[in-house]
């Protein structure tokens, strides 16, 4: 498992010109449409999950490391 943090996911997979917000990021965590935790006041987003999707075969990658 990977975590990043918000800002940190945002940097690494969108372009500042397509970037939605830290709220939208935010909202998607909170209704489950992108996988992660809130730990204390901080999300973080599980970035194997979420680059996996369900994908059995980027699911065994991921974890081989």
């Amino acid at each position: 498992m990977n975590l990043l943090t918000t800002d940190q996911w945002l940097l690494r997979y969108f372009d500042a010109s397509s970037r939605p917000s830290v709220a939208t990021l935010q909202r998607w965590l909170r209704d489950g449409k992108i996988p992660g935790k809130k730990v204390g006041g901080t999300w973080f987003i599980d970035e194997h999950a979420w680059l996996a999707d369900g994908d059995d075969l980027v699911e065994r990658v991921l974890k081989a490391g």
